[in-house]
This record gives structure tokens, sequence and C-alpha cells, in this order.
């Protein structure tokens, strides 16, 4: 894995939401600071297949304990969520070089 861009993080999540927002017809305005647990007919399933997209777009992969659309009891935008999940992939090739490097 590459390491991940904020702008184009955010672009996929972008592309994404407006996907759905197209296709549900909710026609709500979406841009990197929209929350999209926050639009009206984004439920946590649709959240989830988002995020599963994210992975086969970006080539990662996203553990079922990690959710990027919210923290503790705050929805978060896109940019935020996008800063999440580069954060938790930096921290996994961080674990993940560290396991290479002692040997398991």
């Amino acid at each position: 894995m590459g390491k991940l861009v904020q702008a184009v993080v955010e672009a996929e999540i972008i592309s994404a939401v407006e996907e759905i927002n197209e296709h549900l017809k909710i026609g709500a305005k979406i841009d990197s600071g929209s929350c999209p647990g926050n639009i009206g007919g984004m439920s946590s399933q649709i959240l989830l297949t988002i995020m599963s997209r994210l992975e086969d777009t970006l080539g990662i992969e996203i553990p079922p304990n990690i959710y990027i659309f919210h923290h503790k009891d705050e929805q978060l935008s896109i940019q935020q969520a996008a800063e999440k999940l580069i954060k938790y992939a930096e921290k996994e090739v961080k674990e993940n070089s560290k396991k290479v490097k002692n040997g398991n």
C-alpha cells in the first residue's frame, strides 16, 4: 500500500457519498465538510458499504472495529473521516513493519 494522500481519500469518499446521494435521490450538497452520518437516508449500513468501496478503490483493509464516520458521540465530516482513515492506515503500516523487523 502506498502512502494515502488526504485530498485523494477525501475525493474517493465524496465520490462514493455523491453516488449514493444521487442513486437514492437524497439531494444533499456534498463536500469535504459534509457529515455523511447526518444526511437523512444515509444509514449506517450505507456508510459501511462506502467503507467497503474505499477498501477496493484505495487498496486498503479496514477492520470491522474501525468506523471512519464516527468518533465517540460525534458524526465526522468527510475531511475528518479521511484523516481518521489515513491515521489508522499509517499506524497499521508501522505495526506491520515492526512485526516484519522482529521476524513475526
